[in-house]
């Protein structure tokens, strides 16, 4: 059953508090908002207003180079920009810089009782982290029952149809050590129109986590109690949906994943696979194949010619490269090309310029201030990215005469950018393409015409490929959905310790060199720096791990939460030394939990990781077992006193 969820809309006063604003003018905090949409002002400083979503809904942002502007304006002009613009109805001005203007700002505000805040952050820090909050506040979502929600292999399964055979195997599941999120009241999301995502919310109605599996006839499991924390989740993304149905002799069944079928849930398109149940199918292993299926299909394979070539030109590699440290990341610079192809863009002008011209930053600019003939911003970061044209540039263009315009044009067209973009524009005036055919400039055409649609997905992909990079020598694992990084002194045993956790059913990401990158969001990522899937080890070489043990036992790229690292125990005493809460290591500006195993024959240290781990879950869900043992402890004492 599908039950639409009424959302609670952000207001202002929640904006500020989560994204740790300060309140300048501090009039109507309960205006709420409903736009995921952040807009910094551009051709309204010079009087230039045109009506659209942009002054209506969208939160408005005024930086550094925009209050620099306005400083440089005679103030009768000034007090009459900034009157009109405040006029507008959207929700709340944000500023990033405090100076005599923002006060003259805050009394003009006063008058329309518009909210100002201000940000302590950069202008483009504070979008960015502003959009990542409403994208999932603002997500569409409906709650839904008789569906299990189960983590399996690190893809999300929802899982509905026959009932007996649905709560069977999911029982068999957790028993092979899958991750349960919810059978009752699962509220999906919509963010941002990227993926699906799926959480518990049976805990929101007595303050308890809960991860019940509801039988028949009242016999419902406590999949903590039955299974252990390492069962449970509260939330995953949602990638393929599979429906139990009985066999019916007269259907025709096709192979798993052969058919591409979808289900569609609040407007996203879910992979869809039908599993026809009869006796004697194992129906946990048949879930468990479509989920490596899947992740199949988005891994790819390799064939043996490329493992042995690759696996040859790696040994060579390790032998140079066989110490630990930093390595500068050396994407600093992208092909106009990539985008082009990345975004299938038509391209208007510059062909021969695709792979010439290179990308250098993240951001995607509209010219805005530039194109009034305003260039006091040459060390801006904007002149050095996309840029981005739509009706609204090209309207202006058209409103002030002809001499200015082009000598506005060919001062903009001066500059080192490397191509810019139209968006949502019909017909491109015959000046402006001849100007750009003059200078040589790439001109390209996206299919999107939404301006701050194509910002956001054009700079969260520049995002990614330009992230802060690191590269640290050791092994890095998933377990029980963590990112755990082994390391410790050449020949202390971290590969072979790799091996009997992937023996176990645990995954591998990399051995030997781990690149980590900063994501957009701020979580660090980890992959293998060269050639993903392989191992060294000693007596033995170099192994494949996809090809001995499958795809589920490999994974292309993981959050990093916990770094271990193994030290030889040099004394008799066996009491293992760990800090779960003090000990963390810096990596890229984040503070990441670091745990010291002592090992030594005798010790099982692929036992010891697993428990590490597991109980660096529970204090994060917030059991300590230490605090309860002493509990328990005192408890007992005091009783025998009695």
């Amino acid at each position: 059953m599908e039950r639409i969820r009424m959302r609670r809309f952000p207001n202002i006063k929640d904006l500020s508090k989560i994204l740790d604003l300060v309140p300048l003018l501090e009039v109507n905090m309960e205006i709420e908002i409903k736009t995921q949409s952040i807009y910094r002002a551009g051709y309204e400083l010079i009087g230039f207003f045109c009506d659209g979503e942009e002054l209506e809904t969208n939160i408005n942002v005024l930086g550094r180079k925009e209050l620099n502007y306005l400083e440089k304006m005679d103030k009768i002009q000034r007090n009459e920009i900034l009157q009109k613009y405040l006029s507008y109805s959207f929700p709340v001005l944000v500023v990033t810089t405090e100076n005599e203007i923002v006060q003259e700002i805050i009394e003009i505000a006063k008058k329309y009782n518009k909210p100002v805040l201000k940000s302590n952050n950069k202008t483009i820090e504070f979008i960015r982290n502003a959009k990542f909050y409403l994208q999932k506040v603002l997500a569409t979502e409906i709650l839904i029952d008789n569906c299990i929600l189960l983590d399996i292999y690190g893809v999300g399964i929802l899982l509905k149809g026959y009932e007996d055979a649905r709560l069977g195997a999911t029982v068999e599941l957790l028993e092979r050590g899958h991750k349960f999120i919810t059978d009752t009241k699962l509220k999906i999301q919509n963010i941002a129109n990227r993926f699906i995502l799926g959480s518990n919310t049976s805990d929101k109605e007595n303050g308890d986590s809960n991860f019940y599996l509801f039988g028949k006839d009242g016999n419902d499991i406590n999949v903590t109690t039955h299974f252990g924390i390492k069962s449970t989740k509260k939330e995953k993304k949602i990638t393929l949906l599979i429906e139990l149905e009985k066999w019916d002799e007269k259907k025709f069944y096709d192979r798993l994943g052969l058919d591409e079928v979808y289900e569609e849930f609040i407007g996203f398109k879910l992979p869809k696979v039908t599993v026809p149940v009869r006796k004697g199918r194992n129906l946990a292993i048949i879930i468990e194949t479509a989920a490596i299926n899947y992740r199949l299909k988005k891994t790819g394979v390799n064939s043996a010619e490329y493992f042995w070539k690759e696996s040859k030109k790696m040994i060579e590699e390790n032998k140079e490269n066989k110490k630990r440290g930093l390595v500068v990341n050396d994407k600093t610079s992208m092909p106009v090309r990539y985008i082009k192809s990345r975004f299938n863009l038509n391209v208007l002008n510059g062909e021969e310029y695709l792979d010439i011209k290179n990308i250098t930053t993240t951001g995607v600019y509209r010219p805005s201030l530039a194109l009034t003939g305003y260039f006091d911003i040459s060390n801006d970061e904007g002149y050095k990215g996309l840029q981005l044209f739509t009706d609204t540039e090209f309207k202006y263009l058209d409103s002030i005469s002809i001499d200015s315009r082009d000598k506005n044009l060919d001062r903009y067209l001066e500059d080192e950018f490397p191509a810019i973009i139209v968006s949502g524009v019909k017909n491109i005036p015959d000046y402006f393409l001849e100007k750009i055919r003059q200078n040589k400039m790439i001109l390209l055409e996206t299919k999107l015409e939404k301006p701050s649609y194509v910002v956001a997905t054009f700079s969260a992909y520049l995002e990614n490929y330009f992230a802060p990079s690191i590269s640290l020598h050791g092994v890095f694992v998933e377990l029980y959905g963590f990112g755990v990084l082994l390391t410790g002194k050449s020949g202390i045993g971290k590969s072979e310790t790799a091996l009997e956790l992937i023996h176990r059913g645990h995954r591998l990401i990399a051995d030997d060199s781990v690149k980590f990158e900063k994501g957009i969001v701020g979580d660090i990522t980890g992959r293998a720096s060269k050639l993903p899937y392989f191992m060294e080890i000693r007596g033995l070489g170099i192994i494949d791990i996809k090809a001995l043990y499958g795809v589920g036992a490999v994974r292309i790229s993981k959050r990093l939460d916990v770094i271990i690292e193994l030290q030889e125990l040099k004394s008799e005493d066996y009491l293992t030394a760990m800090d779960y809460q003090e000990s963390t290591e810096t990596l890229l500006g984040n503070e990441i939990s670091k745990i010291k195993l002592y090992i030594s024959s005798g010790r099982n240290a692929a036992a010891m990781v697993e428990i590490a781990v597991m109980n660096l879950m529970a204090k994060r869900m917030g059991y300590n077992s230490e605090e309860v043992y002493l509990k328990e402890l005192k408890n007992k004492q005091s009783i025998e006193n009695n």
